[in-house]
């Protein structure tokens, strides 16, 4: 089984999240992260190239997600993706198979999160 160490630096911790099959429960904490730090994970899990809105490069954001119970990689992309609709208005819509668009709506309404 192949696995990958991934460093991602979210305000004020840091995270070291070891990828295989199965995420188990807290394997992935994000506490306050910007979507330039969230997506590239994102990326790195879901595998697929990601098209970027450019508003979305420079939006100021912030993602807390904290892996619940072990999960599988589908189920993981698609927590990621609600984590980052609901407290970033960021859209990830998916285009086939290898690539996905990543837009921001400012109409969608935010989440607070207590992190």
């Amino acid at each position: 089984m192949k696995k990958i160490l991934l460093p991602l630096f979210a305000s004020l911790s840091l995270c070291f999240c070891t990828f295989a099959a199965d995420y188990p429960a807290g394997s992935i904490n994000l506490a306050n992260a910007t979507a330039q730090q969230v997506l590239p994970l994102y990326k790195e899990i879901s595998g697929l190239e990601l098209v970027v809105d450019s508003r979305v490069k420079t939006l100021r954001v912030s993602i807390t997600f904290l892996s619940p119970e072990t999960k599988s990689k589908a189920e993981l992309v698609a927590l990621i993706e609600t984590a980052l609709r609901e407290q970033g208005g960021i859209v990830i819509t998916h285009l086939d198979d290898k690539k996905a668009s990543v837009t921001y709506n400012d109409a969608l309404p935010i989440k607070k999160t207590k992190g």
